[in-house]
């Protein structure tokens, strides 16, 4: 099949998943512009979900994985492209988000003994498709984020995760615009 005809797969996420999502997005604006009260919108928001110290929690995490995923990057060249996000509040998601999504909920698989190759599976093929070296440390990271998510009431395994891998998505449309803080309190 040509080029021209390849499929274009829409992900629309349920508003629980959504959420998850939302914070891989403040943490894209938060590296974009270095300003903490994404973070801090961030944490306020989760609190209305899972309390203060399950919010911090939640951010505190995610911050380290953020961080642990861009140092794993495989492409070595400077500058490196940005991850494609959606908007904060977005239900649609990209290609890359599908696969941070994935790659946490596979390495939240691997805590269960009956799910662990079935997860490992799913995290290294998340992990290609990111561009990412997956190791003991990205996966400790990713599957801490999924215990603490999940027991915020916002689990993320899906179990067709793998089939919308296998298939190559393209998201269509512009890098999104920094969201800032007084946008992010409007939402």
């Amino acid at each position: 099949m040509s080029e021209r005809y390849r499929a274009v797969i829409g992900v629309l996420l349920d508003p629980r998943t959504q959420r998850v999502v939302d914070i891989f997005r403040a943490l894209g604006d938060f590296e974009a512009a270095y300003d903490i009260a994404v973070i801090d919108v961030l944490e306020h928001r989760l609190t209305g979900i899972c309390g203060p110290s399950g919010a911090r929690a939640i951010v505190s995490d995610a911050l380290l994985f953020g961080f642990a995923l861009r140092n794993k990057r495989t492409d070595l060249s400077w500058p490196h492209g940005d991850w494609d996000l959606a908007p904060i509040g977005t239900r649609q998601a990209t290609a890359h988000e599908c696969a941070m999504l994935a790659l946490v909920a596979g390495c939240g698989r691997m805590e269960e003994d009956l799910q662990r190759d079935e997860g490992l599976a799913l995290a290294t093929l998340a992990a290609t498709r990111l561009g990412v070296r997956l190791d003991a440390s990205l996966a400790s990271l990713a599957r801490e984020l999924a215990t603490r998510i999940a027991r915020a009431g916002m689990p993320i395994d899906r179990p067709d995760w793998p089939r919308l891998l296998d298939n190559p998505i393209e998201t269509v449309g512009a890098r999104r615009p920094v969201a800032s803080a007084s946008q992010l309190l409007r939402f």
